[in-house]
């Protein structure tokens, strides 16, 4: 019993097939679409990343390039299957390979919400070690080459400062004795037991080229003969310089905006190509059922019923068999006699 049935011309199947054909463009596009805009997104942030988190970048980057690559091969798969539908629709194998592309077809847009939800969780896990690994960047600013350059490099390119918070940098432990006058009334105030001080600076990454003015992140090395009543003043006084000078965002937040934006991108696209693949199992369905139909009637190019659910019976399925093989039978015999014969004459 065949349900949702609607009957097709030649031309209507045609007709039909160029719509199917314009929605696997858009498919490929959209696959082609995601890996830009993943890429254009996180590059700048992935690639400062790479340097400590190697692993978590390459697998969020090879689940999306995979993903579109099967994309890719499903719907290019599907434009030849179009073609044999409206060309050869006696082929007997022709319900089982639509039937399988449709399938196969099905599982892949259902793989892109499962690809997002991997991707993630990657990411969310990345920015839980991301927040440590930078507490120990910071730790170790001043003794690792690596990690000086990391830092400097994130909060120039990325205009931040700190993990969470500018903050991050008079609250963590980054600078130890040996680089301070030990000798001095406000670093003996400041030292701790352990060796480090909690000083109110900041590197000069930190400042940012927005404000045209000095950058206040250092206390104890910007006083000088020449302007130490500006400077005192503008950190006794509670002035607006002092936190106006500096990124307010953290690195955190920095990297993780872009990387929630490639992440909404893949989301709203999956769900596009999820929609977009119903309306192609139910024109497909309705193509192949159609030939198959014309088929039977026992007139290939003529009107077609298609439907939607359903099967053939039986008799329907064996007649279809019988009808298609008698088809190839005719175009071989026809093919036979088109073949100029020549006799050779023998004396």
């Amino acid at each position: 019993m065949a349900w949702g049935a609607f009957s097709f011309s030649r031309e209507g199947r045609a007709r039909l097939a160029a719509v199917l054909r314009a929605l696997l463009i858009v498919q490929l596009v959209i696959s082609l679409l995601v890996v830009l805009l993943c890429y254009n997104a996180s590059f700048r942030v992935m690639s400062l990343l790479k340097q400590v988190h190697r692993l978590t970048v390459y697998l969020f980057y090879g689940l999306i390039v995979v993903h579109a690559y099967c994309m890719k091969l499903q719907y290019t798969s599907g434009l030849r299957l179009i073609s044999w539908l409206l060309k050869c629709p006696h082929w007997p194998r022709a319900a089982l390979a639509a039937r399988t592309w449709l399938i196969s077809g099905t599982l892949v847009a259902f793989n892109g919400l499962l690809v997002y939800a991997a991707c993630r969780g990657t990411l969310k896990a990345l920015m839980k070690e991301l927040s440590s690994s930078l507490r120990i960047g910071i730790a170790q600013y001043l003794t690792e080459p690596t990690w000086k350059h990391l830092m400097d490099t994130m909060q120039i390119e990325l205009s931040c400062c700190g993990v969470e918070r500018p903050n991050d940098w008079h609250e963590i432990p980054w600078i130890n004795l040996d680089f301070l006058n030990e000798e001095s009334l406000v670093v003996m105030k400041l030292a701790g037991t352990d060796g480090k001080i909690l000083p109110p600076v900041s590197p000069y990454s930190c400042c940012t080229p927005r404000v045209l003015a000095a950058c206040y992140h250092d206390p104890l090395q910007q006083v000088n003969t020449t302007d130490i009543v500006e400077w005192r003043g503008a950190w006794a006084t509670g002035s607006p310089l002092p936190s106006a000078s500096l990124h307010t965002r953290g690195c955190a937040e920095a990297i993780r905006a872009p990387l929630a934006r490639a992440l909404l991108g893949l989301q709203v696209f999956n769900v596009l190509v999820l929609l977009l693949q119903f309306i192609i199992v139910i024109l497909a369905q309705l193509l192949r059922t159609s030939a198959i139909e014309a088929v039977l009637s026992g007139d290939f190019d003529g009107l077609g019923r298609g439907w939607l659910l359903g099967t053939l019976g039986p008799t329907e399925r064996a007649s279809l068999i019988t009808k298609a093989e008698a088809y190839v039978s005719a175009r071989a015999e026809i093919s036979y006699r088109r073949v100029p014969r020549t006799y050779a004459r023998y004396s």
